[in-house]
């Protein structure tokens, strides 16, 4: 049945490329916008296939326009902007002409959990759930999860150690990919489903399984996910499942079961759910200008009229929670699997950042505050640059809701378009990072990131629109390195690719398949 309505969907698009396509190849030239054939700097086909991601295009075309340029990506047009004050104005200063973004993950349905997370809405409704779950990943609400967070950190370094102590070398070779994705996943099942999922000791554990089910990307999955980003309406008409639905209903089922006993008050936890239900009912406390930082202030939002417990129905927490799963487990573990292989091939950056981690780790507990982890400066540092390297998407992406034009530099960009920010292109320009291609943390020293523009660097995106959970995704990140680097050295192996490289993947970039590296117990360790 699959084999044979992607047979009809491939049909479909080609009919649409070679009748409906031409008619957009000259849409910006009507507007003064330079334009450029896509199509002749990456393949439909090749898009298609997998064989090539979109946004391969967006660096060529960074490197040959000026401030900005058009483009067709049908059925909508698309202009791509390269001037950093530009995209200040259409992320900040004129957000409200661009609120919202294109639905993901299969969201066509109004009736689905997945077109209630937060990425997916749109207008007044994204902007009171979005004011609404913002106090929930304030300082003092991230640092009332650390407990869970060190708990599954401890619990994590300690099953490696055991593992190399049973090798006869005395070190042990692991699937990085795999690995980081067993921490990850028990760091989400308790601090934001409330659940000790036993991924670390058992990476088949249902909660672990059904995760992979629902994020990996095979490769049917990538031309669906091609063909649903082109012809939306077709798949909306065909109701076509983008996810695996029988492993998004294991998720729905744990959700909705768990909702039901918090709302009820038969169990209280220190985790994101009981946020939640706690900014539902007026009971979350206010969050003080102290515990936002610079980042944050620019995104805040008026709650509108309605108020929190009109918006922050059953079904949007049950979004909510979904969003901040795939976020806190496919996003997160891809970029924890790229800082421990970016260690793994630079040891000078390993060896320095494993000094400064020493300083805080050496508690008899093991344990890490929140307040630690706030005073590694290299740290921030390297986090930086793998972000800087890897970020979660390769393209931002607004909608226009209204015709807009700056004087300033003559854009047009009319009702209904996309505008485009080609991400990864901006985190290479030699204008900003002197010898980009090379990873080196030091070219986010505060001195030097100081004559930067803070839109040279948007990992999370800027403005209202930006990343609501970035806050935990990093400090789940940090204390994770910390604790592995306070008991391992890390090498590379044979199976490990060198340089530091990863795939574009649908809008993304993910960590080479297989990953591998050596973990060596530190002698001191060995000697307590």
């Amino acid at each position: 049945m699959w084999l044979s309505l992607t047979f009809v969907l491939i049909f479909a698009f080609i009919l649409y490329k070679l009748y409906y396509a031409p008619t957009n190849r000259s849409y910006w030239k009507k507007f003064g916008v330079p334009e450029v054939d896509a199509t002749s700097i990456v393949s439909e086909l090749d898009i298609l296939l997998g064989r090539r991601d979109i946004t391969e295009r967006d660096d060529f075309i960074y490197e040959t326009m000026d401030k900005f340029c058009g483009m067709a990506e049908n059925p909508i047009p698309v202009v791509l902007i390269k001037d950093l004050d530009l995209v200040k104005k259409i992320l900040v200063k004129d957000f409200d002409h661009f609120i919202d973004r294109r639905l993901f993950f299969g969201a066509a349905r109004e009736d689905s959990v997945l077109r209630k997370m937060l990425g997916n809405l749109r207008g007044e409704e994204w902007k009171g759930v979005r004011a609404s779950v913002s106090p929930t990943f304030s300082t003092g609400k991230i640092r009332r999860m650390m407990e869970c967070i060190n708990g599954v950190g401890k619990h994590w370094v300690s099953t490696l150690k055991c593992k190399s102590n049973q090798s006869p070398s005395g070190s042990v070779k692991i699937n990085l990919n795999n690995s980081v994705s067993s921490y990850t996943a028990d760091v989400i099942a308790d601090a934001i489903f409330g659940l000790k999922a036993g991924t670390v000791e058992n990476p088949d554990s249902p909660f672990s399984t059904m995760a992979h089910r629902l994020t990996n990307m095979t490769p049917f999955q990538i031309i669906k996910f091609t063909l649903s980003y082109r012809l939306p309406k077709l798949f909306q008409f065909f109701d076509i499942d983008l996810l695996d639905m029988e492993a998004l209903r294991f998720f729905e089922k744990i959700l909705q079961a768990n909702l039901k006993d918090r709302m009820n008050g038969k169990e209280t936890r220190n985790d994101f759910l009981q946020l939640l239900v706690e900014a539902r009912n007026g009971e979350l406390k206010a969050v003080g200008s102290d515990e936002l930082d610079e980042f944050e202030k620019e995104a805040q939002l008026e709650i509108p009229k309605l108020g929190k417990r009109q918006y922050l129905t059953e079904k949007i927490m049950s979004g909510q929670m979904m969003s901040f799963f795939f976020a806190g487990f496919r996003t997160t573990s891809g970029f924890l699997t790229f800082c421990v292989y970016a260690l793994a091939l630079h040891p000078d950056v390993q060896e320095r950042l494993r000094k400064e981690v020493d300083t805080i780790a050496n508690k008899e507990d093991g344990t890490i505050d929140y307040d630690d982890l706030g005073q590694l400066e290299y740290m921030e540092m390297f986090i930086c640059e793998v972000l800087r390297k890897f970020p979660a998407t390769l393209r931002l992406e607004r909608i226009c809701m209204a015709d807009y034009h700056d004087p300033e530099t003559g854009l047009f960009v009319p009702k209904g378009a996309i505008v485009g920010i080609p991400l990864k292109s901006i985190h290479h320009d030699k204008r900003y990072y002197e010898n980009p291609e090379r990873f080196d943390p030091e070219h986010f020293r505060p001195e030097i990131k100081a004559k930067r523009s803070p839109f040279a660097f948007m990992p999370f995106g800027k403005g209202p629109r930006s990343c609501v959970a970035m806050r935990f995704g990093i400090v789940e990140s940090k204390a994770a390195i910390s604790h592995l680097l306070h008991t391992f050295l890390i090498e590379p192996t044979k199976k490990t690719p060198i340089p530091l490289t990863g795939r574009r993947v649908t809008f993304q970039i993910t960590p080479p398949a297989d990953l591998e590296v050596k973990l060596i117990p530190r002698k001191h360790i060995n000697e307590q």
